[in-house]
């Protein structure tokens, strides 16, 4: 999860947020699915004045951390115990294969939202995508489609950026200004730009650290492996 973090805040240019934050009227803040706590603790730290809660269903996260932020246990796809108009932010990052009705979360994050506040959701593809074609038999090609149809036996769907699921669940809450942005990540050191190369090594890394992991979860699901 830390080398995810490390990831996205590479291919941000740093940044911890793309919404046009104005701190002069952001107090309270929200990370849901903190999993490490890695964005919630770099957030608190770059923002002291701010309170900022991590929520996720796992206590996995570090005791030694900015004293404007906590931690909490607690189940996005459940009713959340945050009272309306409570946050002037909202965070979610990765939830994908996670959430039963992202419907219900974006409905739940637009209820204890604050007139005027944002919500920002960063979800990946799993398909893999290139130059050239990828071969559709090979254990690349297949990869993509072992987890749809395990999200499928689960009921927690791993397309949501191909099916536009952020977009129209935050729509259906009630959301406006809503701002769409795609981002291009290699995997692995092919590219010639120093950058891409570095952001492609580290993505590499994180994905072959989930590799054994994720394929043999999925496979549990979809009743095959994936042999790479």
């Amino acid at each position: 999860m830390d080398y995810h973090h490390a990831v996205v805040d590479m291919m941000l240019g740093g940044k911890l947020h793309l919404t046009p934050l104005d701190f002069n009227k952001v107090k309270k803040v929200l990370d849901v699915g903190t999993g490490t706590g890695a964005w919630a603790i770099d957030f608190a730290d770059a923002h002291p004045d701010v309170e900022v809660i991590g929520t996720d269903i796992t206590p996995i996260q570090p005791t030694f951390v900015p004293p404007n932020l906590r931690f909490e246990i607690d189940d996005a796809n459940l009713d959340w115990t945050f009272r309306d108009n409570t946050f002037d932010y909202i965070h979610i990052r990765f939830l994908v294969g996670c959430i039963a009705d992202w419907y219900k979360l974006f409905r739940e994050a637009f209820r204890t939202l604050k007139p005027g506040g944002w919500l920002e959701t960063h979800e990946p593809t799993l398909r893999w995508v290139g130059d050239r074609p990828i071969d559709p038999k090979s254990a690349t090609g297949q990869f993509h489609q072992i987890f749809w149809e395990a999200g499928k036996k689960f009921g927690r769907t791993f397309r949501v950026f191909e099916e536009e699921i952020q977009k129209k669940a935050m729509e259906a809450a009630g959301f406006v200004n809503i701002m769409v942005t795609d981002i291009r990540c290699p995997i692995g050191s092919w590219p010639e730009d120093p950058e891409k190369k570095e952001l492609g090594t580290v993505t590499q890394v994180a994905f072959l650290g989930d590799l054994d992991a994720c394929g043999l979860f999925t496979a549990m699901y979809f009743g095959s492996l994936m042999v790479c």
